[in-house]
């Protein structure tokens, strides 16, 4: 009778690691703006996503090629508090460490063993309660139509777009076109005082524009505030906006070894009538 083959894992389901965790770190933070976060791990890689209500979701995804080790049997999933995952992250600070996360099974928690290069006889490990969690909205679907407007622009130039957009701004107004302006923002301030930014399809911030009909939407400035920490560490920004106004803000970080980092944002529209 065949022996069955051990696992080098044993009885964990889910094994990574990463050389360095600025990058990961960055993400984390990017994604905080709930207590619990839904972590899902297949084949494909590792999502962590957070919800707002039903009015914004980010996901955190990283394929495998991001992990300097990645190990998974199964498709594994469970919810976790952002600000413990976050907290264990920092325990030392900005200091430079790899990490290992581990993950046996329902119920149990995962560890998190960071490991910091300033000390090579120091390592500290974390185990973070799971629990289990409701299913992320599945916003994705609604973005696979043709008649999808996306536009690809140079993530520094985006970061620096909405900084200078007013401040006491209560709404955003997002405008994608094949026509002029192409792509413009504005800004609806408290005393109704308006501030807009235009950005040609011709201008050197664009990566790649295909936009085929005119959609107008508005979006609460308080989410698209929300993408603030992830856009400053993007290198590029994938907009995607369908007919009737929901956006995806798709960024890109890359990590010290030039692995890439995907931080994936849907934003509902507010239900105006009165664009024009």
């Amino acid at each position: 009778m065949a022996e069955e083959t051990q696992s080098p894992y044993g009885e964990y389901k889910f094994v990574a690691r990463l050389d360095h965790i600025k990058t990961f770190n960055q993400a984390i933070k990017s994604i905080c703006f709930n207590d619990y976060g839904m972590l899902q791990v297949s084949e494909d890689g590792l999502r962590i996503t957070v919800e707002q209500g039903k009015s914004i979701q980010a996901t955190l995804f990283m394929p495998p090629g991001a992990f300097k080790e990645f190990f998974v049997q199964d498709f594994q999933s469970f919810g976790l508090k952002m600000n413990v995952l976050s907290e264990c992250l920092n325990l030392f600070g900005s200091a430079d460490c790899s990490l290992r996360m581990m993950f046996r099974d329902q119920g149990d928690p995962l560890r998190i063993t960071l490991y910091p290069y300033e000390d090579e006889d120091v390592s500290t490990e974390c185990a973070i309660k799971t629990m289990d969690c409701e299913e992320p909205i599945d916003y994705d679907k609604n973005l696979k139509d043709t008649d999808v407007n996306v536009i690809f622009v140079r993530g520094p130039n985006l970061s620096k777009v909405f900084h200078e957009l007013e401040k006491s701004a209560e709404e955003f107004e997002f405008v994608t076109s094949p026509d002029r302006p192409h792509f413009k923002i504005t800004t609806v301030g408290i005393m109704q005082a308006v501030f807009s930014v235009e950005v040609a399809k011709t201008s050197p911030m664009m990566m790649m524009f295909n936009c085929k009909e005119t959609v107008v939407a508005r979006y609460k400035s308080q989410q698209i505030r929300m993408t603030n920490k992830a856009m400053q560490s993007a290198t590029k920004v994938a907009i995607k906006t369908n007919s009737i106004g929901l956006l995806e803000l798709h960024l890109v970080m890359q990590g010290e070894g030039q692995e890439e980092i995907f931080v994936q944002f849907f934003i509902i529209p507010l239900l105006h009538t009165d664009y024009a």
